[in-house]
This record gives structure tokens, sequence and C-alpha cells, in this order.
């Protein structure tokens, strides 16, 4: 015998008065059970709305339960209670599980019977669910334990034993069938961010949860730290409650990793010098085991590559891209760079005031390894006078030209924005060994100390490093990181696979995985950037003609 209960709970205040409701569907029967708790907390309702309902199934049934909180799902799902109980009834960080009671009350009430235990998505076109959720809230309103929704069963009735037949419950007035919607399978999709954070990634993940919730019957599973996460199946179901109020914060709440490739996999993110082992096939497994139809990968140019490879593999993927380096070719923007452009022009301002009152040269070196994107717009946008990329080998000689220049204008300090990948002609970029790592940096100091050798004028350099890539995203990323997760969520749907979303214009669109790891995006010398930069006097430190735009 086969059951079907869609559960509800609703709390107004949290505690509060509260509502809880159960919809049982048996053959062509139907039954409805509400009640209220005077001061309580919604789990309290959602776990309350479930025990109930199990009363009313006779031993040894089968049962379909759906419930819109996700929670309740996976404590069953992900075994979560079996390791409360090895913990004496404490969560993983030590603190006691709320609700205890009611957990066992759940326990003892499901321990003879089959239950599967279903995520549906609240406020959908699920009449079932709907009608729980009426139930639920209209029962807040109810007078404590009693009796006045008419055919309701008040909170103090169904505690105990299940009621009588004619105690409860209305048959074949709610649907025109007798079991609605109840084979819809939830879909899932797995998510993960790779490689360097930058501001946006959390506006992603909010917004592939969120489309995918809200607008069709698909779960999101997340992996933790990246393609480590995928090797060592660290993930979780994601929820709108999981994304809530991460709009606006920096950073990853999954987590990120630039040092775990599973196809050269180093326990603990061991340094390159070792050699890995192939741990992809543990990733594929992994995949398989959580019914995850496609992997949505969020990253630059690295990670993108590493999920081609899965796609190579048979794995369905969409790639979102992400970098402050904006050097992906396959689209005209990504998110994060706007907000690390905004960071560094906020430096450049700030450094400005410095150089003046102490008539300096200074030297604020940012991010950009092969590609000068960060300097030229930061730099152009900050004032600064000389803007050293990687696209444009630079010659010492110029800097001290322009410098001198300035000075006999009578102005008395500069700004020079170097991105980390710039170099002098004839030369190799500058790199530190960390670790024995070798990194790109010190392109900064080093032209601080010829500057100043050059000229005579006293320099400094800054290093913004990092701070690029942390804090709050701008209002730009956050609009087109939305934008992004929203066309992966679409791609899903559609089962158009192994592409990468992109902004091409002002329309999201997609092209390729393929396509999007092909190459990097660098500055066109001979862009209408560049020439609008020479047009106002800033000089690249290297010969080249001035252009009126």
């Amino acid at each position: 015998m086969e059951y079907i209960i869609y559960t509800d709970g609703a709390c107004s205040g949290n505690p509060g008065p509260g509502g809880w409701a159960a919809v049982v569907l048996h053959d062509d029967r139907e039954r409805e059970i509400w009640g209220r708790e005077e001061e309580t907390t919604n789990q309290r309702m959602e776990l309350r709305a479930a025990v109930e309902g199990l009363r009313l199934v006779p031993a040894g049934s089968r049962v379909k339960l759906y419930s819109d909180s996700a929670y309740l799902v996976n404590c069953f799902k992900q075994g979560w209670i079996e390791r409360w109980q090895k913990n004496g009834w404490r969560t993983s960080g030590k603190e006691p599980v709320a609700n205890r009671d009611l957990w066992l009350e759940l326990l003892e009430v499901s321990a003879g019977l089959d239950v599967e235990w279903i995520k549906v998505k609240g406020h959908s076109d699920n009449r079932g669910n709907n009608r729980a959720d009426q139930l639920a809230r209209e029962a807040i309103e109810a007078s404590p334990g009693g009796n006045d929704k008419g055919n309701s069963t008040g909170a103090d009735q169904v505690k105990g034993s299940p009621p009588e037949d004619n105690d409860a419950g209305r048959q074949g007035e709610l649907f025109s069938d007798a079991v609605p919607n109840v084979n819809r399978g939830l879909r899932r999709m797995g998510l993960l961010t790779g490689g360097g954070d930058c501001p946006g990634l959390n506006a992603v993940i909010r917004a592939v949860v969120k489309g995918a919730t809200y607008n069709y019957n698909t779960e999101v599973v997340g992996f933790d730290n990246g393609f480590r996460g995928l090797v060592e199946n660290e993930a979780r179901i994601m929820d709108d409650l999981s994304v809530s109020g991460i709009l606006n914060r920096g950073g990853t709440i999954l987590g990120t990793s630039n040092r775990d490739n599973p196809f050269d996999y180093r326990p603990g993110g061991g340094d390159y010098r070792e050699t890995g082992v192939d741990r992809s096939p543990d990733a594929v497994r992994n995949l398989e085991e959580w019914d995850i139809e496609c992997l949505v990968v969020i990253g630059g140019d690295g990670s993108l590559l590493l999920a081609h490879r899965f796609s190579e593999l048979g794995v369905p993927i969409i790639g979102i891209p992400k970098t402050i380096d904006n050097d992906l070719p396959a689209t005209d923007v990504t998110f994060g760079f706007d907000s690390a452009v905004t960071t560094a022009t906020e430096a450049i301002d700030k450094i400005h005031t410095t150089a003046e009152s102490h008539h300096r040269v200074m030297v604020v070196e940012v991010m950009g390894r092969h590609a000068g994107w960060i300097a030229l717009q930061a730099g152009m946008a900050g004032g600064g006078d000389i803007i050293l990329i990687p696209e444009l080998p630079f010659d010492y000689p110029h800097l001290g030209e322009k410098i001198e220049e300035r000075r006999s204008k009578g102005k008395k300090f500069s700004i020079i924005v170097v991105a980390e990948g710039a170099y002098p002609a004839g030369e190799e970029p500058v790199y530190q060994t960390s670790g024995g790592v070798k990194r790109l940096g010190g392109i900064g100091a080093s032209v601080s100390e010829e500057v100043e050798k050059m000229t005579g004028m006293e320099s400094r350099a800054t290093v913004l490093g990092h701070l690029q890539r942390g804090g709050s995203p701008t209002s730009y990323d956050r609009v087109l990181a939305t934008r992004f997760g929203v066309k992966a969520v679409e791609l899903f749907q559609a089962e158009d696979y192994n592409n990468m979303v992109c902004l091409k214009g002002s329309s999201i669109l997609h092209v390729p995985l393929k396509d999007a790891v092909s190459g990097t995006k660098r500055v066109d010398p001979d862009s209408d950037q560049v020439r609008a930069a020479l047009a106002v006097g800033t000089s690249f430190g290297c010969p080249m003609k001035r252009f009126i735009v």
C-alpha cells in the first residue's frame, strides 16, 4: 500500500504562534489534519506535520512524504540523524540538537514504514503542497487546541494515536484525480567554485540555487572547496535558506581552491613539485552517486579547462566565467572584473593625495598576469600618468622622460600603475619565490627603484594584491553574476550542455566550452581604450603614436 503525504509548517515569529498541516492521499481517499502551538518555531511545525501525517499510515506501508523543508529531508537522506545519535544528539559543532523530542517521535513513527523523503518546492504548482501550506497558515489563527475550522483536527486531538476515519479529513474534494503531481521526480545539478576567489561568486551561487528551486523541480548540490570537494565527495544540498543574505558578500560560501587538479591530484593540495594521481574517476563516481545530471563550474581559464576535460569524459558541463583579470576570450566581460577595477581605482585615488603632498612618484602594482585590463581601466579611471601592461613591454628611459616632462610643467608628482605581469622590453616578467613556488609579483618595487635612480625623486611602491579579490561586489557585478546564474539554469533545463554562458554586447548568450578555453583575451594596443589614454597624455612606457579621438 502506498501513501502520499504533503506536510508544511508555518510560524508567526520565531518563536511565536505556529501551525502545521498534513494532506494524506491513499487510493481515492484524502485526509487533511492540522493543528497549532502557541509558542513554537517553524522547524517544530515542520517536524510536527511530518509526525502527525505518518501517524495516519498503517505499519508496513510505503510512503512518499513531500516537504518543502530541505533541512527535514536532508536529515534523513544524508544520514544526519545517525550522526547526531552517535554524537549524543549533538551537531558537528558540538551544539545540542534542537527539537530532539520531535526527532525521536519522528524516528518512532517512521520505523515501521518505508518512507521516501522528497523535497518539494514551496509555492509551486503542486496543489498538495500548496494546500498543506494554506492549512498550516490558517491554523495559526485558530484558537489554541480548538476545532473551529469545522473539519479540522486540533493539535491536542491528534497527538498520540491516529484519529478515527471520521475525525479528520475530506475525501474527493481537493483534486479531480487521486494522486496529482506525485511522479514529478526532482532533477539535480551540481555546483562548484574553482580557482581564485572574486567578488560576485556568492551572487552566482544564489542565482543558480534560487533559479533552480523557484522555477524548476530541481535541487542543487554544492561541492565544497572547488574540485577538491568533487574528488573527496564533500557536498551538500543547497536550498533557499542556505543562500539567503549572500548577494552582497564577497568570496564564496562554498569555498574554493586553485591547487586541486582531479587529473593530477595531490592530497591536501600539496605543491606542484610532487607527482599527483588521477582522481577523475572518483569525481565522476561521486557525481553519479548524487544523481547529478550536470555540473556547473564557476571559474576562470584554469577551472574551465578542467571542466572541459570532464566534458570529454562524458560529464555534462555548464561553465560560468569568473575572473578579475577579464582575460577569457569568449565573453565581453567576466564578473569580478568591475569590482577589482573599482577597488584599484579607489586605492589610486587615495595614493594621489600622498603623492601630491610629498612630491613623490607613487607606483601602484595591480593584478594582471598576461592581460593588462585592470591596470588599463583603473589607471585611466584613477588618472594614472603612466600605465604599464604585459601587452606593451616598456623602456625605463621613457618612464624617466614622462616624469621629467611632468616636472617641467610644474607637476611635482607622478602616478604609475603597473600590472603584475608587465616587464621591460627584452627582459622577463618579475617573479617572487615562496616555499619553492614562483609567483608573479615584484615589478612595482623594481619600477619604483629604477625611477628614483633616474629622476632623483622619492618613489614608493604599493602592491594591492588580494585586496582586489576581496570585499563586496559592485552593483554591476551583482547583476551580471545573477544573469549568468539564471542563464546556466536555463541551459540545464534545456539540456544544452558543454557550453559556457557569456556576455555579448548587452545580451547573455552561450558559447561552446571548448571555445571558452581556447586562448587569452589581451589588451589590443590599437584599441579605442588605449587611444583614449594616449590622447589625454597617458604614457605606456614605450614609443607610441598619440591618437586624437
